[in-house]
């Protein structure tokens, strides 16, 4: 597990798998909430693939990881393929 350098936001973890699979993506958790795939080079109605959920997935949340993958895309793509060549 590789956790992202390019951003990070309070009460998140977001971290790459080092042997996951394509398509690029990282994964965002709320300890005990909800945890997220983010697949950060789709589509803005794709991007985000529920895993598990104990509390909802807010707007407020969905809309701060949104915000970051767009601010970021091109680190995130760095980072990915820095950990899967």
């Amino acid at each position: 597990m590789a956790k992202l350098k390019c951003f990070s936001i309070d009460g998140f973890v977001l971290w790459f798998w080092s042997r996951d699979h394509e398509p690029p993506h990282f994964h965002a958790k709320r300890k005990g909430e909800w945890e997220v795939a983010v697949r950060f080079l789709e589509r803005e109605e794709n991007i985000f693939e529920i895993k598990w959920q104990k509390k909802p997935f807010s707007s407020h949340d969905r809309k701060a990881l949104l915000q970051r993958v767009t601010e970021h895309r091109a680190e995130l793509l760095q980072e990915w393929e820095s950990i899967h060549p």
